[in-house]
């Protein structure tokens, strides 16, 4: 061997121990830095993310919070005893309701224990699962009668955990044009090497919102090849698709779900939607300020307004300035009433539709004719067949099994945050429906008007019952003990945005916090699919897609809404 090759030779080799001695030091730094992370403790939310911090060192997804804190559970139980259904106040049974796993399998029509008596035409419309299939039903009840829905009462619904906050534009409700191979390099970039304190997160309300559960993908092994799957084919959308002509598309689905429900909310008397519209962003930084006039001009493009409003507007129309550079209003935004599953139940009953407190186990279907038997069980233990011509299925987090014994769809899990949260403000403060600061960071109000009420110092404020929701933590899409974890520092980041956008005279009491599992498939948005004649599949939703009704009961508008 040649003195240049051995030259070579032992420069490749101290190259690769140098490299390797720098991994290993960056990574002893991230790891201490992670370990003497402080937290400062000023509530009983932010000493619970402290011991889950020490608790979750490196997987930093957080037990479920519930407050211990006797003013506050007795403030919530005298003013908002209403909401009584979005406070959990015991962990292991709000673990225990996220963990239920009531998979559904199709199967031949032949294999059903009992045979229907006559043609599938002339049964009944069946609806099951969560908002997009109770929507649907609320549509078809009032011209077919003889409708049932059946909805697992054991389950939380993923809308629980959501901001009942409508927004009707393609710019909001697109599938986002963020790469999955951009995100896994940054998140592999800061495990090894940019931890992002928490430290430095209570300070500012700064936090990185899209992030990936490592330590759930690992115990997961039988989850990868999903998860590479669907990375591909978004991969591919996102190179690929012709954006301006999805725009287009999703913004006339935009305006017909918008007709929809303001139609829908006329017909119950005002009782779905919240009265007040629009909703207010706020942009802290340099970077959101140029998000903000995008967004505006996109918005226009598309035939809808945002306004963007003065300091002096902002402090006329609420009494107080938000900590922000610039403001802006999406007019055209609508909340629901965070009870509007209880209220389209109702709805559906009082035209003659039948609700069933049960839980489908499997459907029996011909792949010749439309219709089929669908097996279900209820609270009694026991199990009824039900013959329909058409099936409506929405089942948020639950696989459907094929008749190949393989999942109908793929999909995975982007974990967001959800709080509940009492939110103090003086008595000359107003709130607008929906303050947007930042990101994914939603603020919305539950209760339309304020409370009065003094602290525990004897101080006078106004208090709102208010949703936080925020983030995008990568998961599997399971359902185990852990499912209601969440991010920890999308938490404590999105409290702490919330804090500093409504200033120093506001207090923020956090009540209950957890995650909320939306599902993502290749398209990035909600998809309806007809894998047999007269059966209809919603899946995918992500984040906006959990009220929008499907195509064939809000068809697009023909024409186009921009000017």
């Amino acid at each position: 061997m040649s003195s240049f090759h051995r030259i070579r030779q032992s420069w490749r080799r101290s190259l690769g121990y140098l490299g390797l001695f720098g991994v290993t030091t960056v990574s002893i730094i991230n790891v201490t830095s992670r370990y003497n992370d402080n937290i400062q403790v000023h509530d009983a939310f932010s000493n619970h993310t402290r011991q889950q911090h020490e608790k979750h060192i490196l997987s930093e997804m957080h037990d479920p919070f519930i407050t211990t804190d006797l003013h506050e559970l007795e403030l919530f139980q005298k003013h908002f005893s209403q909401f009584s259904y979005l406070f959990y106040t015991n962990r292991d049974i709000l673990k225990q309701k996220y963990a239920l796993k009531t998979p559904v399998k199709i199967r031949p029509l032949k294999e059903c224990p009992v045979q229907c008596q006559s043609s599938f035409s002339s049964q009944k419309t069946l609806i099951v699962g969560g908002p997009p299939a109770l929507i649907t039903g609320v549509s078809m009840v009032k011209t077919g009668k003889d409708l049932t829905y059946i909805n697992d009462e054991r389950r939380i619904p993923i809308a629980f955990g959501s901001a009942w906050h409508l927004e009707q534009d393609a710019k909001t409700e697109a599938p986002t044009t963020y790469r999955p191979t951009q995100f896994l390099i940054e998140q592999l970039v800061r495990t090894a090497f940019r931890y992002v304190s928490y430290t430095s997160i209570q300070q500012t309300g700064y936090f990185p919102w899209r992030t990936v559960d490592w330590i759930g993908w690992l115990q997961h092994p039988d989850h990868w090849f999903t998860g590479f799957k669907i990375s591909l084919a978004f991969q591919w959308v996102t190179m690929f698709e012709d954006r301006t002509t999805m725009l287009k598309k999703i913004a006339a689905q935009c305006i017909a779900n918008e007709n929809f429900f303001e139609q829908l909310d006329q017909e119950l008397n005002g009782k779905l939607l919240l009265q007040e519209k629009g909703s207010i962003i706020v942009a802290r930084t340099n970077e959101e300020v140029s998000t903000l006039q995008e967004l505006q001009a996109d918005l226009v493009n598309e035939g809808r307004n945002l306004r963007i409003l003065s300091k002096e507007e902002i402090l006329q129309r609420y009494g107080f300035l938000p900590h922000g550079l610039m403001y802006g209003e999406k007019e055209h935004d609508r909340v629901l009433f965070a009870n509007f599953m209880k209220i389209l139940n109702d709805s559906i009953r009082n035209q003659g539709g039948n609700i069933i407190d049960g839980t489908l186990i499997t459907i029996y279907v011909d792949d010749q004719q439309s219709g089929g038997i669908a097996e279900y069980g209820t609270p009694d233990g026991q199990k009824h067949y039900l013959a329909f011509s058409r099936l409506i299925l929405s089942l948020g987090t639950q696989p459907i099994i094929n008749k190949n014994n393989k999942p109908l769809f793929d999909v995975v899990a982007a974990r967001g945050v959800s709080v509940l949260a009492h939110v103090y403000i003086p008595s000359e403060y107003r709130l607008p429906p929906v303050i947007v600061c930042g990101g994914t960071n939603h603020a919305t109000k539950l209760s339309e008007n304020p409370v009065q009420v003094k602290d525990s110092h004897g101080k006078t404020y106004d208090l709102y019952l208010m949703r936080f929701t925020a983030g995008a933590c990568i998961t599997p899409n399971v359902s185990d003990e852990n499912a209601a974890n969440y991010d920890g520092t999308i938490a404590l980041g999105l409290v702490t945005a919330v804090r500093r956008t409504l200033g120093e005279l506001c207090r923020i009491e956090p009540l209950v916090v957890h995650g909320c599992n939306r599902q993502v498939s290749r398209y990035g948005q909600i998809s309806w699919i007809e894998p047999y004649p007269g059966i209809h599949v919603q899946y995918g939703a992500a984040g906006g897609g959990l009220t929008r009704a499907p195509d064939f009961v809000a068809p697009p508008s023909s024409h186009s809404s921009s000017p």
